[in-house]
């Protein structure tokens, strides 16, 4: 048998996000706007059900919106899943 490594994936950690944004007074659509994606993707990475892709994660890395806080706070890893 092959060996498969186990599928990594990367959700929003949905308590501090929404902590942060009330916090500058944003809406989530101007949150999607300044991550330039749609506010129905935003709601299902948000409510967990997406993961964030890698390019999404780098989007908010980069946002101004989440300057300051620390990506620990920003997403959680989650091992294994289907495939």
């Amino acid at each position: 048998m092959a060996a498969t490594s186990a599928r990594v994936r990367y959700f929003l950690q949905t308590d501090a996000v929404q902590d942060h944004v009330d916090r500058r007074h944003l809406r989530h659509g101007d949150v999607a706007a300044r991550l330039g994606i749609s506010k129905g993707y935003w709601s299902q990475l948000v409510h967990r059900h997406r993961p964030l892709t890698a390019q999404m994660r780098s989007r908010v890395l980069a946002s101004r919106v989440f300057r300051g806080l620390p990506e620990r706070d920003l997403w959680e890893r989650v091992e294994g899943g289907a495939a």
